[in-house]
């Protein structure tokens, strides 16, 4: 009995990704199109439609790095099978990951193979397995690197049910509008003011 039920929510799990990943082709087109306004990084764009209680403050979490030794390999640990997808995709994206200090993850520059596939396939810019930053650009940029290690700050917090979280979001709400991709963008916000006023 748990078996199946496993197996189904595996499956319905598995559709979701494919609904999202359709939702977001679709938004692509019509950014393309110019029908929707791109969701850049850290663009300040209200839902389309009215969203749960629950996905809004969802979409207002920007969790900051576990400010102690301990509570970063707890959350690496947590976090390592997602880790370990993205630094497979590292290697075959034929890059090396390259730690980043100041963002808390790997940065993998230049991303070729099934990344970049991946991410022209979804006009995306970049994206984030674990805690692992996948970029096809050489130079990306500092508020797209911001916008992806809020998602390795998720991956911390929610371990290997942020895939599935992830999917089921952009099933239902489509990627402008997941409240996963709304934190992130509110975060590269807050990044960006923050490096602005030390500059200043």
């Amino acid at each position: 009995m748990i078996r199946r039920m496993g197996s189904a929510l595996l499956a319905a799990t598995a559709v979701a990704s494919v609904v999202g990943v359709l939702r977001q082709r679709r938004e692509a087109r019509a950014v393309r199109a110019g029908t929707l306004p791109r969701a850049s990084a850290a663009a300040a764009l209200p839902p389309r439609a009215r969203q749960a209680p629950w996905a809004e403050r969802l979409a207002g979490w920007v969790p900051d790095r576990p400010s102690t030794t301990a509570g970063r390999v707890a959350a690496a640990v947590w976090s390592a099978p997602l880790t370990a997808v993205g630094l497979a995709l590292a290697a075959l994206a034929g890059r090396k990951p390259r730690w980043d200090a100041e963002l808390g993850c790997f940065v993998v520059r230049g991303a070729g193979g099934p990344s970049r596939v991946a991410l022209r396939l979804v006009g995306a810019s970049a994206n984030t397995v674990g805690l692992v930053v996948l970029s096809p650009g050489t130079d990306p940029d500092p508020v797209l690197l911001a916008h992806e290690a809020i998602h390795a700050r998720q991956a911390e917090r929610l371990g290997p049910l942020l895939l599935p979280a992830y999917a089921w979001l952009s099933a239902r709400y489509g990627y402008r509008d997941n409240p996963l991709e709304r934190a992130a963008r509110l975060g590269a916000v807050r990044a960006r003011d923050a490096r602005n006023a030390r500059e200043n």
